[in-house]
């Protein structure tokens, strides 16, 4: 399957993406022309992607506003808020409020009101940093970096609903910069597909490592390297847009997986469906999950018994361009960027 939905509905998702083209279209001429666009009244970086499910944002959105802080800048993050039950937070917004203490997180589908309304309070805040905000084309941004897997290259992409991809790759060209992400090496030939729709090369190369595991018991958690995980076996619940990536790693680790429940992205839990993964997990090791997968699971922890819950710690490193895109942030978030000067 290379698109969202089954190749024998192709029929009717290739027309439906021609039409999904000429909306996508419409849509951004409009903004091209201002209409609709709000100004915050900080810098705005926007972190975002061509293509549905997961291509890095929220690590490098973690990245950015820590370097952010430790310039001494006053962030908040902005994000949509997506897979948020009523009256509950979505798991991104738990990930981040968890990461700092000092860093407000607003979640709302409309970013830019949500940004005003905060901005128009007794606040600190200097700079915001809008998860997943390239198709959010309401509020205006300084810095607009779109996220590349390198792992899944746009050339060999589809315009939903027939492929992953949100919006054509000629929408590159819009963008400040383009970042690659899952790299294992820069690689010409898509650097070379990326400046031919951009206009330039990427900024930067990063790739995505696990440098821990947490494991999380029914009473502590315990710090283990990666290699902990080599000869282990385990159960999966990967609720997040590409799951194969995390199952790839945790293979390459040296580590089986005896069974994987199936979830969509940002799914939530539910008693019963942990009730499951644990008598799954009888005689395996544990249930591995992400951060983002743990945020949601935790408060229902004790619906899992003694199985241990292992979580990776991943950290974003840059293979090249590292200090590239920290001047872009910095020449847009200082005092004399922010007032025009």
């Amino acid at each position: 399957m290379n698109g969202p939905l089954p190749r024998t509905l192709r029929p009717l998702t290739i027309p439906a993406s021609w039409i999904w083209r000429l909306l996508i279209n419409r849509r951004n001429r409009r903004f091209d022309h201002g209409i609709g666009v709000h100004r915050a009244s900080v810098p705005v970086i926007a972190v975002g992607n061509l293509t549905t499910g997961g291509t890095g944002k929220t690590p490098m959105v973690q990245w950015i506003t820590d370097r952010l802080l430790d310039a001494g800048r006053r962030p908040c993050v902005c994000l949509r808020g997506y897979g948020a039950r009523a009256g509950t937070q979505s798991d991104e917004q738990q990930l981040y409020e968890s990461a700092w203490t000092d860093v407000p997180v607003l979640a709302a589908p409309d970013r830019a009101g949500a940004l005003a309304d905060h901005l128009s309070g007794d606040v600190d805040t200097d700079c915001a940093v809008l998860d997943d905000g390239f198709q959010h084309r309401h509020l205006d941004r300084d810095l607009d970096l779109v996220l590349v897997d390198a792992s899944r290259p746009l050339d060999r992409q589809r315009l939903l609903p027939d492929g992953h991809l949100r919006e054509p790759c000629s929408s590159l060209s819009r963008a400040s910069a383009v970042i690659v992400t899952h790299a294992a090496a820069v690689d010409p030939e898509l650097s070379s597909f990326i400046e031919h729709w951009h206009g330039s090369p990427p900024l930067a190369w990063t790739e995505h490592r696990w440098t821990c595991v947490h494991v999380h018991s029914a009473s502590d958690c315990i710090e283990q390297r990666t290699a902990w995980l080599s000869g282990r076996r385990f159960v999966t619940r990967l609720g997040i847009g590409h799951p194969d990536a995390v199952h790839e790693q945790l293979h390459a680790a040296g580590a089986t997986t005896v069974f994987n429940m199936p979830a969509a992205d940002h799914a939530p839990f539910g008693k019963a469906e942990l009730s499951e993964l644990a008598q799954r997990a009888a005689g395996a090791d544990g249930i591995f999950m992400t951060a983002k997968d743990w945020v949601k699971a935790r408060p229902l922890r004790d619906v899992l018994g003694d199985v241990p819950v292992i979580v990776p710690l991943l950290r974003l490193r840059f293979l090249s361009g590292q200090a590239d895109l920290l001047e872009r942030i910095e020449a847009v978030t200082t005092p004399l960027a922010a007032s025009g000067g």
